[in-house]
């Protein structure tokens, strides 16, 4: 046999022979201008880069120069704090839920008193390494003096509505103010100051405060801390590339943002005794940066020019962007990426082109691969569909759209066949179907010998129903009854047979096996009854007869496959059982019972229902009794499915009386059992069961029943 190769590749194969020539003549021309236009490209992608960083970095700085700027005017800037508050503390929340990038907002006072405010917003790790309430959304702290001289700290912890979830109070006071850089930086000054990068006391991260001077009755100095944190999350998703380095520098080599927090707290350490010193770009050990701040000189008055950094022998694009003057500092945004960056693809396509044309077909492949891919994929899919049409999946359509005709017919007529296998498991019980398809069965006339459950059920009184409607309403009255019984029958695992006119046979235990098909047989049974309950209301809303049902249950063994022709055959089951089945069903016209089951099926379905029983009868057509039970429901506190039929503890009571009473007419002392079964009536009001059993006992008592009797009730009606 010949090898087959899917139609991927042999498309490929034509399309790279056709194909081979034209590519040595474009791939070499393509290399000259696509190196060409990554160069112009990264010129403005590094320009973008700075810009965008330049643009943060000023709206953060810009808000907090106003912020101070403005506090500092504000008349209760000057007050001091007291033991609950601060005149300005609700002012200092606002600020810090408007400004994300502020983390803190305080007032230093020249004599050493203190009040902060801090927000502990999106902070969660350091929660829990300094033991903040999980809660806490907001952290304040007043420093002040007690009337004796001596200085006191309370700190609170607050939740989202400004109360207060935890405190402490201490007299051993360590902070002070007047010792830090930012009160010291601007005391000394009438305008705002932008301090160094420094730790902060209270969080313990890195960060820049901008503090201006006050004037009151106590000079002092109100800061905003600004978390580089979110500076440099920023930083990280501008860069271009894992080898991209962005940061912000002074003209002094001073650093005030990296891209990487963790190496930008790890500078502020760099010495052996883990001393605080001046954060410096030379703190970060990094040449490519080192060489920026050094040369930076160069970009001076010639803003977003790109020039080539040359460190060690690698070649670097770089940028160095001058922020505004007006921080009272020489600010820069830094931005360098390697040159490879954007011209090592590119040059590693230039290498390929000296190949042979074998290298270039293998370059060109995975393009032919795409376009052979497109064309094959509706093929692909329609095998697909084929595959999920054998497995009986029928509820997806065939969908496939092509430009070619050919495949286009394929799908219409695959969409076909799927509706047309969808329509005809409703004609025959969809498990068989699917296990015909699915299994590579071919149909054959015969059966086997199964344990089955079956279910008759019948419509109350029916054809004086059917003589009052028209066709056209009868039709659609029947079926919309069977479509609602149906429906549960199939939920419950039931296999429908077939529909006898109002009437309705079905089984379980077979195509699929159910190894509870007695349980489920019974559990369909009160659905149904539940199910027509509610169908029943509605039609006597809207006028209409009401479609009472009886149902008959019966467990036992028949022959259950393909019956009929070699040219029609119908999958059905066969056999004693199902006859019996359908007059228990029958039986419920002259035992007033609504649902009726076998021996079998009470024995088989278990103690999770409850039953009553309904006598020993011999139906029309067989000569052996047997003894029948009402299902009433499910016991009391059945749980899960089962629930929604469980029955109140009273039923279980009136199905004891009913046993007792039962028992005395078995035993053949029939007066005793008539005055039981009306004892029983006036007890638990009427009961159609109880009034059919008094009559045959008060028959008894007149003419007993002959030798041998056993409690059987013969039926010669069906």
């Amino acid at each position: 046999m010949k090898r087959n190769f899917p139609l991927y590749m042999n498309i490929m194969t034509v399309f790279t022979v056709v194909m081979c020539l034209v590519v040595s003549c474009v791939v070499f021309y393509g290399y000259v201008r696509n190196s060409d236009i990554a160069l112009f490209s990264a010129h403005q992608l590094i320009r973008q880069t700075g810009a965008s960083i330049g643009e943060r970095t000023q709206n953060m700085f810009d808000s907090a120069f106003m912020t101070v700027n403005s506090y500092a005017e504000f008349p209760e800037i000057g007050q001091k704090p007291s033991v609950h508050s601060h005149p300005m503390s609700s002012v200092f929340f606002k600020c810090l839920q408007e400004n994300p990038d502020f983390t803190s907002v305080y007032i230093g006072f020249a004599d050493g008193d203190f009040y902060l405010v801090s927000s502990l917003r999106d902070r969660e790790q350091m929660k829990k390494e300094m033991n903040i309430p999980e809660k806490a959304a907001w952290y304040t702290q007043s420093i002040g003096h007690l009337a004796d001289g001596r200085r006191y700290e309370l700190k609170k912890y607050l939740d989202a509505g400004y109360v207060t979830i935890g405190s402490s109070s201490s007299m051993d006071v360590r902070f002070d103010p007047r010792v830090r850089p930012w009160f010291i930086s601007a005391l000394s000054k009438a305008t705002a100051v932008l301090n160094d990068v420094y730790v902060f006391a209270f969080s313990g991260e890195p960060g820049l405060t901008v503090s201006r001077r006050f004037d009151s009755d106590v000079q002092g100095v109100i800061g905003v801390d600004i978390s580089l944190a979110n500076l440099s999350s920023f930083m990280k998703r501008q860069m271009v590339g894992d080898d991209c380095e962005i940061m912000i520098f002074g003209s002094g080599g001073e650093l005030y943002g990296y891209q990487s927090l963790e190496k930008l707290s790890s500078s502020i350490y760099w010495d052996a005794d883990q001393s605080i010193r001046d954060v410096t770009v030379a703190g970060l050990h990094n040449p490519v940066l080192n060489k920026l701040a050094a040369d930076h000189e160069q970009y001076r008055g010639d803003d977003f020019r790109i020039q080539q950094l040359l460190v060690g022998e690698k070649k670097y694009l770089s940028l160095v962007d001058p922020l505004p003057q007006e921080y009272g500092r020489k600010l820069f945004v830094a931005v360098a990426v390697p040159e490879s960056f954007f011209t090592g693809p590119i040059a590693q396509i230039g290498k390929n082109t000296l190949l042979a044309s074998m290298v270039i077909l293998l370059l060109f492949l995975p393009i032919v691969y795409m376009v052979a891919k497109r064309i094959s994929r509706p093929l692909k899919l329609l095998t697909g569909d084929v595959e999920n049409i054998r497995r009986f999946n029928l509820d997806r359509p065939v969908t496939v759209r092509s430009s070619i005709s050919e495949i286009r017919a394929l799908s219409i007529a695959m969409e076909t066949m799927r509706s047309t296998l969808n329509v005809f498991g409703r004609y025959i019980p969809r498990p068989l179907v699917e296990s015909m398809i699915v299994s590579s069965i071919i149909p054959e006339l015969g059966g086997e010998r199964k344990n089955l459950t079956f279910m008759f059920s019948d419509i109350k009184n029916f054809t004086s129903i059917s003589e009052n409607m028209s066709p056209e309403e009868l039709t659609a009255g029947i079926t919309s009854y069977l479509k609602a019984m149906s429906r549960v029958i199939l939920i419950s695992g039931g296999t429908i047979d077939k529909y006898i006119g109002d009437a309705i046979m079905a089984f379980w235990n077979a195509p699929v096996d159910d190894c509870d098909h007695a349980r489920n047989g019974c559990l369909a049974a009160l659905r149904c009854r539940d199910e027509l309950a509610d169908y029943n209301r509605n039609l006597r809303e809207n006028n209409k007869p009401e479609m009472l049902t009886r149902i008959g249950l019966h467990t036992g063994e028949a022959v259950v496959g393909n019956i009929g022709s070699s040219d029609r055959m119908a999958y059905t089951a066969m056999g004693a059982a199902v006859n019996l089945a359908s007059r228990l069903e029958g039986l419920n016209k002259y035992l007033g019972t609504g649902i009726l089951v076998s021996e079998s099926t009470m024995q088989e379905a278990g103690s999770d229902f409850l039953f009553r029983f309904a006598g020993r009868v011999v139906p029309k057509g067989t000569s052996s009794a047997l003894g029948v039970y009402e299902l009433l429901g499910t016991v009391s506190g059945a749980a899960g499915p089962l629930a929604p039929f469980a029955v109140l503890p009273e039923e279980g009571e009136k199905v004891a009386d009913w046993e007792k009473a039962f028992d005395i007419f078995l035993s053949g002392r029939f007066s005793e059992a008539a005055a039981a079964f009306k004892s029983y009536v006036e007890k638990t009001g009427p009961d159609p069961l109880a009034d059919y059993y008094l009559v045959m006992a008060e028959r008894y008592t007149d003419i007993p029943p002959g030798e041998g009797w056993m409690g059987e009730v013969v039926f010669d009606a069906k």
